[in-house]
C-alpha cells in the first residue's frame, strides 16, 4: 500500500495557513501536534517555526519573521534546502486562501493531522513486525515481547504523550521539586501578603484560591493587595478582571502603592510630596513584569490562550481572574454554569498550565456563595471576606480592624470552622488607600 494514501496535505495546509492568521490557536494543539507529525516537510517545517515565535512571545506572523526563524536552525535550513521549499513569501500567500478562523475548525484539523501521523506509524511499526514473523529463529516470548515494545512506543507518543513510565523512575525529579517549592525560611508555594493565611495555605501551583465577599465589600482590593505582594517578591502576574478598566484599576494601584488617598489621585490635589510618591510608584510599575487585561466577557478558550501568551511573554506564575460570576437569569443554569468556570479555573488553568490562580465571587446577602454551591465542589480554598459588624468591632476592640476573612473550606491545610462565629482573621480595610492589612487579632471567646 502507499503510505501517501495516510496523508492530508489540504488539512496540513489548513493548520499552517490558519496559523498564519491566529497563532495563538498553536497554543491549542502544542500537545498533541508535533512538528515531525506532518507528511509534507516544508509543512512541519514552518510548523515548528511558528511554534517557536510564539514561545519567544512573538505572535506576528510573516514571511520575514519565518524565514528568519527557519533560517536560524541548521537542521532546519538543510531540510528546506533539500526540499527545495519555495520562497517563503510565496509560500505564505498561497497558504492564507486555506486559513480556517475558528478554534473548533483549526482543532478539527490539527487532529486530523495527528491521527493520520499515528496511523503513518503504526503501519510502518506493523509492516515491520510482520517481517519479524518470517525469521524462524524468533520465539513466541521473543516475538510477542517485540510487539508489545513496538506498539507500546507509538502508542505512548501519540495517546499518552510522553514516555510510559513508574512512578519510581520519576520519583527523583518530583522530590526535587518538592525541595524547589520551599522558600528560604520554610514556607512552600507563594506566600501570601497575610501571614496568618500562611498558616493555612499558600499560593501553590495547580490550586485555585477563591476570595468570597459580599458587593461593594472589598474582593477587588485584597486581591490587588495580593497581586502587589507577589510583584514585591518577584512573581510575574497576569490579572484578567471583567469589571474594572485598566485605569481605575491603575488609579486604585497608584492609591495603594502611594498611600496617597484615591480622590486625590484622580482629582490631582495632591501635594508636591504626595505627587512625588506617585511618580514613583509609577516608575516602580515599569519594572514590574505584569499585565492587566480587562475583557467584561471572556470565554475559556480565550483565557486559556491568554493565559499561555502571558506564561510566553513573561512567565507568569501567579493568575489573578475577578471574577466569576454568570449573566444567565435560570437559577439552574447559574448553578453550572459558575461550577464550570471553577472547574476550568481549577482543571485546565491552574493544573494544566502549572500556574497558583486567585479568583473572586460574589456571595448573598445571607452570606453564601452566590447562585452556585459548585464553587465550592472545584476550588482548592475558600475564604470568606467581609467588613465586621459595630458589634463586631466593639467586641473585638479598635486595634482588631474593621474587617475579617474566614477560611472555611481548605484542601491545602487546616480550616475553620463555619458554624464558629468567633474564629476568623482580624483586618483592617483601608478604603481611601486601597489597602487591606493584617492587625492585633482578637480574644476568641471560651464558651466552654
Amino acid at each position: 500500500m502507499d503510505i501517501s494514501e495516510l496523508s492530508d496535505i489540504q488539512s496540513e495546509s489548513g493548520v499552517i495557513g490558519t496559523l498564519i492568521f491566529h497563532p495563538e490557536y498553536i497554543l491549542h494543539s502544542d500537545t498533541f501536534l508535533k512538528a515531525g507529525h506532518f507528511y509534507n516537510v516544508e509543512n512541519g517545517c514552518v510548523y515548528w517555526a511558528i511554534q517557536e515565535l510564539i514561545e519567544e512571545g512573538i505572535n506576528n506572523i510573516d514571511a520575514l519573521n519565518l524565514s528568519n526563524k527557519l533560517n536560524s536552525n541548521t537542521g532546519v535550513k538543510h531540510t528546506i534546502e533539500k526540499y527545495n521549499l519555495p520562497s517563503v513569501q510565496e509560500f505564505v500567500e498561497l497558504y492564507k486562501e486555506l486559513a480556517r478562523h475558528t478554534l473548533e475548525e483549526y482543532l478539527m484539523l490539527a487532529k486530523n493531522v495527528t491521527e493520520l501521523a499515528f496511523k503513518r506509524d503504526l503501519y510502518k511499526k506493523l509492516v515491520g513486525l510482520s517481517g519479524k514473523c518470517f525469521d524462524k529463529n524468533l520465539t513466541l516470548d521473543d516475538l510477542s515481547g517485540d510487539v508489545y515494545g513496538e506498539l507500546d512506543d507509538v502508542t505512548a507518543e501519540f495517546i499518552c504523550g510522553s514516555d510510559v513510565k513508574l512512578l519510581g523512575d520519576e520519583i527523583d525529579d518530583i522530590w526535587h521539586e518538592i525541595e524547589s517549592r520551599r522558600t528560604s525560611d520554610g514556607m512552600y508555594g507563594i506566600p501570601s501578603k497575610f501571614k496568618s493565611f500562611n498558616k493555612h495555605f499558600t499560593y501553590e501551583t495547580g490550586e485555585l484560591v477563591v476570595v468570597q465577599a459580599k458587593y461593594k465589600e472589598g474582593k477587588s482590593i485584597i486581591l490587588m493587595n495580593e497581586v502587589v505582594h507577589k510583584l514585591k517578591n518577584g512573581v510575574p502576574v497576569l490579572v484578567v478582571d471583567t469589571e474594572m478598566q485598566t485605569r481605575l484599576y491603575v488609579e486604585r494601584l497608584l492609591a495603594h502603592l502611594s498611600a496617597v488617598d484615591i480622590e486625590k489621585v484622580k482629582n490631582g490635589r495632591y501635594n508636591a510630596e504626595e505627587e512625588q510618591r506617585i511618580k514613583d510608584s509609577i516608575a516602580w510599575i515599569k519594572k514590574q513584569k505584569f499585565k492587566h487585561i480587562y475583557k467584561p466577557e471572556i470565554s475559556d478558550n480565550e483565557l486559556y490562550t491568554t493565559c499561555k501568551l502571558w506564561i510566553n511573554k513573561i512567565g507568569i506564575r501567579f493568575l489573578v481572574f475577578d471574577y466569576l460570576k454568570s449573566n444567565e437569569s435560570e437559577t439552574g443554569t447559574n448553578y453550572n454554569v459558575l461550577g464550570a468556570k471553577c472547574d476550568f479555573l481549577k482543571n485546565k488553568i491552574a493544573g494544566e498550565l502549572n500556574l497558583a490562580v486567585l479568583a473572586a465571587c460574589q456571595l448573598n446577602r445571607q452570606g453564601e456563595v452566590a447562585d452556585s454551591i459548585k464553587i465550592n465542589r472545584y476550588l482548592s480554598v475558600g475564604i470568606k471576606y467581609g467588613q465586621k459588624t459595630q458589634e463586631q468591632m466593639v467586641k473585638d476592640g479598635a486595634e482588631c480592624g474593621n474587617a475579617y476573612a474566614k477560611i472555611y473550606v481548605n484542601r491545602l491545610g487546616k480550616q475553620m470552622r463555619e458554624d464558629d462565629e468567633d474564629d476568623y482573621i482580624d483586618l483592617y480595610f483601608d478604603g481611601d488607600k486601597m489597602t487591606i492589612s493584617e492587625v492585633k487579632q482578637h480574644s476568641k471567646q471560651n464558651n466552654f
